[in-house]
């Protein structure tokens, strides 16, 4: 592998590892690093999934799903980009490059505001430095609220350890992904097609997985005449976050 499949091989990885990037649409951002990685050039689903730490019938099936949505297509056993993968892989990474610059710029500003605040009798330089100070005191709040989300993020993973560690690589995707819901809206359940619409998922492997997790006790499906097919947390498993 060249220098240059290298480093985008790193951004691949580094766009799984962006929370900020996977919130609400895991299965996506699986795909968006696919991409980058099939950018550099053509490769097998094992090889793709060595470099993102999944299993290859894992990345395969996201491959088929996407297939039929024309970003990609497999030949001579290797997969490669269509022409409007290549326009999607690009932009993925403009993307990032964009997102990292913007925070760079914010930390650049802070740091300039806080170091050119000069003690002075002036009371317009006083006015500015409690403004200087309430801005980087807000900046501060702001980070810290992120660490506190993301700590308690972390203690209700850590919390339900015990039950996540008995499921497989798709039954914990899906089940983070019905977490996270759960923390940003408090809604116990969802709708099959707003599960499959967020996660561009097939519909076969969805159904699939949540079977598997029925099996498991940790969701429910139950059939509304009106909306569909609906998923929700079964009451031993609510219990159990709750008491998270």
């Amino acid at each position: 592998m060249t220098d240059n499949d290298n480093d985008i091989s790193e951004v691949a990885k580094q766009i799984l590892n962006n929370e900020e990037s996977l919130r609400g649409a895991p299965r996506s951002k699986i795909v968006e690093a696919i991409s980058v990685l099939l950018l550099a050039r053509p490769l097998r689903a094992s090889e793709i999934a060595a470099n993102l730490g999944f299993e290859a019938k894992y990345i395969s099936s996201y491959l088929s799903y996407w297939r039929k949505k024309g970003l990609v297509y497999q030949e001579g056993g290797k997969w490669h980009l269509t022409t409007s993968g290549e326009l999607f892989a690009k932009e993925v990474i403009t993307n990032y490059n964009n997102s990292r610059f913007k925070e760079m710029v914010v930390f650049a500003k802070h740091i300039l505001s806080n170091d050119q605040v000069k003690p002075s009798i002036n009371n317009k330089d006083v006015q500015k430095t409690d403004k200087n100070e309430k801005e980087v005191l807000s900046f501060i709040e702001d980070k810290t609220n992120k660490i506190n989300k993301k700590q308690q993020k972390s203690n209700l993973e850590e919390c339900l350890r015990d039950l996540t560690e008995k499921l497989n690589q798709e039954e914990n995707e899906l089940i983070k992904f019905l977490l996270d819901k759960y923390k940003q809206w408090g809604s116990t359940y969802l709708y099959m097609d707003q599960i499959q619409e967020e996660l561009k998922a097939d519909s076969v492997w969805l159904f699939r997985i949540l079977k598997g997790l029925q099996t498991k006790r940790l969701v429910y499906l139950y059939q509304d005449p009106k909306l569909g097919l609906r998923i929700g947390f079964t009451q031993s498993f609510k219990k159990r976050i709750e008491n998270c």
